[in-house]
């Protein structure tokens, strides 16, 4: 594979990252593509992982819609040829999975894993088709630059995507 290649891939699903933690209200510190010093891509979003089952499961996942709609694949069918999501789809599944077992603890209902499961994928996909301006344009500035901070981004989206909005968690 070529490695502009993998690095647009790389750009679009840490811009899915992004865009989902910034919608969530969640802050992160720093976003990179850059490659580690012995080569190997170990494309991040630096950021604290506190917050709601759900929006963590969203945050995880929206990376990997984001590469995959950039390539025209379908996340779940057709993935692309990228094995760096396995990481992502465990993550998820760890939130989803906590969530199911509060929900069961809570109010002895523990059936709801695949509905939860298919909210969180049809909820990715939205968040990824609606913000898909801002995605677009925080990939080209990560393949630009390799590494954005929070304060990057947040400047990149108010230039060029004014009607992005930051949600704010209470």
């Amino acid at each position: 594979m070529e490695t502009r290649d993998f690095q647009r891939h790389a750009a679009y699903h840490e811009a899915g990252h992004v865009v989902a933690n910034l919608v969530s209200g969640y802050r992160f510190f720093v976003v990179t593509i850059r490659p580690d010093e012995s080569g190997e891509y170990e494309g991040s979003l630096y950021r604290s992982a506190r917050g709601r089952a759900r929006d963590l499961a969203v945050v995880h996942l929206a990376g990997i819609v984001a590469s995959a709609k950039m390539t025209g694949c379908d996340p779940w069918e057709n993935p692309g040829p990228f094995d760096d999501d396995k990481a992502d789809i465990a993550a998820a599944g760890d939130f989803i999975d906590n969530w199911v077992a509060f929900l069961a603890r809570t109010y002895g209902e523990s059936s709801l894993k695949n509905q939860i499961r298919e909210e969180i994928r049809n909820s990715t996909r939205v968040l990824v088709d609606e913000n898909w301006n801002a995605i677009e344009v925080i990939a080209g500035a990560l393949l630009e630059k390799e590494t954005l901070s929070y304060d990057d981004v947040i400047r990149i989206l108010m230039d060029v995507c004014p009607d992005f909005r930051i949600a704010e968690k209470p």
